[in-house]
């Protein structure tokens, strides 16, 4: 192949590199902003997912006289109605299913219901996590190792 030939090649691929670089360089600054911003779209629909599941787990209770130990249960809610995933969106979840919770959430400020278990955004170190009282908070993934629910 001629000198003059090879030039116009490898300018494509300089090109081509640079393009790519710049690509992953936005993925990345994307991601990061997402992650550390709690009103992202992927952090509000952990929140609210966390917070549906936790709801349908008093309204059980409610409903039943006592509290689900099993996500089945949480079928027999209006779960099912206002999510139509619930089911392939619970396989993220870690559900704690505390047997000692107060009928008002209010009164169970102290204890954890659920967290996000699934999402390359967990794998960074803090989860989101649902306490007895319906609050949605993101706390370091160690912390779960301590026993902070019933």
């Amino acid at each position: 192949m001629a000198p003059d030939a090879a030039k116009p090649r490898r300018s494509f691929v300089t090109r081509a590199l640079v393009v790519l670089s710049i690509v992953l360089l936005l993925w990345a600054a994307s991601f990061a902003y997402d992650y550390f911003d709690s009103n992202s779209p992927a952090n509000l629909a952990m929140q609210v997912q966390l917070k549906q599941f936790a709801a349908a787990i008093y309204e059980y209770q409610s409903h039943f006289g006592r509290w689900p130990t099993k996500l089945d249960e949480l079928g027999k809610t209006s779960l099912a109605a206002r999510s139509a995933i619930w089911r392939q969106t619970a396989n993220t979840i870690v559900f704690l299913w505390p047997k000692n919770l107060e009928a008002e959430p209010k009164d169970n400020t102290h204890v954890l219901l659920a967290y996000w278990g699934g999402s390359l955004f967990n794998k960074f170190g803090r989860v989101w996590v649902c306490w007895g009282d319906l609050r949605t908070e993101r706390i370091k993934r160690s912390e779960l190792r301590e026993p902070i629910h019933n």
